[in-house]
């Protein structure tokens, strides 16, 4: 007899289940769109790609002059380097070598085709393995900024 109960109680839910199914679609039906989507006349075919213009610039791109690495001498200043300004450039580079959040040594406005083969840092380092970075600051010549970048690089800084 128990058995039965649980049918019939069962047999009931999912009558009711029907129902409120059947109530849900009567009361609350689909919306019918009211037009037929109509598809955009201008569009064409995909052939692919075509070619863009470009934009006009009045200034070429600036160069800049890539460093994986530079092996300073421990203890001492002045130390050699090749930071130089590409001929091709028509822009000023202000160099600025960094250490974390420490700024080891910082050039004038550098003319392009110009650079520095040494330099005197503001204080000398110990030796080690550091994460460095050069940046470069470009300015026209009446001293309007241009861009700048961040040249990260590995300095070794190793004994005489």
């Amino acid at each position: 007899m128990n058995k039965k109960k649980t049918v019939v109680i069962s047999l009931i839910v999912l009558f009711l289940i029907i129902i409120c199914a059947v109530m849900a679609i009567i009361f609350f039906p689909r919306p019918k769109p009211d037009t037929t989507l109509e598809p955009d006349s201008d569009a064409s075919a995909w052939e692919g790609n075509q070619e863009l213009d470009k934009p006009k610039s009045e200034m070429k791109q600036i160069a800049i002059p890539g460093i994986e690495s530079l092996v300073f001498i421990e203890g001492q200043k002045e130390q050699k380097v090749n930071f130089y300004n590409p001929k091709e450039n028509d822009c000023l580079i202000v160099f600025s070598l960094r250490l974390d959040d420490a700024e080891l040594w910082r050039s004038g406005y550098c003319e392009p085709d110009k650079g520095y083969y040494s330099i005197e840092l503001n204080k000398p380092l110990e030796k080690g393995v550091y994460d460095a970075t050069l940046l470069y600051e470009c300015y026209r010549q009446d001293g309007t900024p241009l861009n700048s970048a961040n040249m990260q690089f590995t300095l070794y800084v190793q004994e005489e």
